[in-house]
C-alpha cells in the first residue's frame, strides 16, 4: 500500500498549521496568527468576514506554505483577496447612521453563514431583508428556510424571485413568513411585496447602529441602493 503525507490545519495547537489570536475588526474581517512547527510564522487580516475564511485561508496557506511558498508571499496573496461580488459586501452607511449590507446567500445554510458572520460586526438590531429564490427551491426547502433566520433581530420577507419558474405550487413568501411566525413567536417577521415599501418602512424603524443585510441571488440589492440614495 502506498503512504499519503498527511498535513492538517485547524484551530488548535495539535494540527500542523493552526491559527490563533482570533480578532475581529470593525467590519467583522478576523485577523489571526498563522503557527507552525512550534513558532508563530505570521499574521494575516483578512477582507473576508467569518470563521469559515479563517479555516478557507489556512486551508490555502497550510497548502502553499507545503509546497515551498514563502509565508510573506501566502500572507500578501490572503489579505489581497476580496471575495466574489456579493458576499457580506458593505455597501454603505445611511445618513441615519444605519449600515447596510449585501450578500448573494439564497440556501439556508449560506444564510445561517452569513448571519453567523454579522455577528462579529457591531450592530444593534440586525434587520434581514430575504428574497427567496425561485418556486421550487422555496418549495424543497421550505422547513429549512423557516429555522435559518434565527441570528436576525428582525426579518422582512420580499415575495419569491421567479428567474425562469412559473409558480405552479401557488406557493408564496407570505407562507413562509407565517411559518417562521408560528415557530418563533418572539421575532418580527414581515412580508412585503413592493421593494419601495420594505426601503420605507425600512427608513422610519431603523434607528442608528443597526445592520440592514439584502440578501438573496435576485435582484433584492436594489433595496439597499433606495435606502442610501433616500
Amino acid at each position: 500500500k502506498g503512504h499519503s503525507n498527511v498535513v492538517t490545519f485547524g484551530l488548535n495547537e495539535n494540527c500542523d498549521y493552526w491559527a490563533s489570536d482570533i480578532l475581529f475588526n470593525e467590519n467583522g474581517m478576523p485577523a489571526f496568527k498563522v503557527n507552525h512547527g512550534g513558532q508563530t510564522l505570521t499574521t494575516v487580516q483578512l477582507a473576508v468576514p467569518g470563521e469559515h475564511n479563517i479555516l478557507n485561508a489556512l486551508a490555502a496557506f497550510t497548502c502553499g506554505h507545503t509546497l515551498g511558498v514563502d509565508a510573506e508571499t501566502i500572507k500578501a496573496t490572503l489579505e489581497g483577496y476580496r471575495g466574489t461580488q456579493r458576499r457580506f459586501d458593505i455597501v454603505g452607511m445611511t445618513s441615519e447612521g444605519v449600515k447596510i449590507v449585501d450578500d448573494y446567500a439564497h440556501h439556508p445554510t449560506e444564510i445561517k453563514a452569513t448571519l453567523d458572520a454579522s455577528q462579529n460586526v457591531p450592530h444593534n438590531n440586525l434587520w434581514c431583508i430575504f428574497q427567496p429564490h425561485t418556486y421550487t427551491r422555496t418549495m424543497a426547502l421550505f422547513d429549512e428556510f423557516a429555522e435559518a433566520f434565527n441570528k436576525a433581530d428582525k426579518l422582512i420577507l420580499a415575495e419569491i424571485y421567479a428567474a425562469r419558474e412559473k409558480n405552479i405550487y401557488k406557493i408564496s413568501s407570505k407562507q413562509l413568513a407565517e411559518r417562521i411566525m408560528e415557530t418563533h413567536p418572539g421575532k418580527e417577521v414581515l412580508f412585503m411585496e413592493d421593494f419601495r415599501e420594505i426601503a420605507d418602512y425600512i427608513s422610519e424603524k431603523a434607528q442608528k447602529g443597526d445592520m440592514v443585510i439584502t440578501m438573496g441571488a435576485g435582484d433584492i440589492y436594489k433595496v439597499g441602493e433606495m435606502l442610501l440614495e433616500m
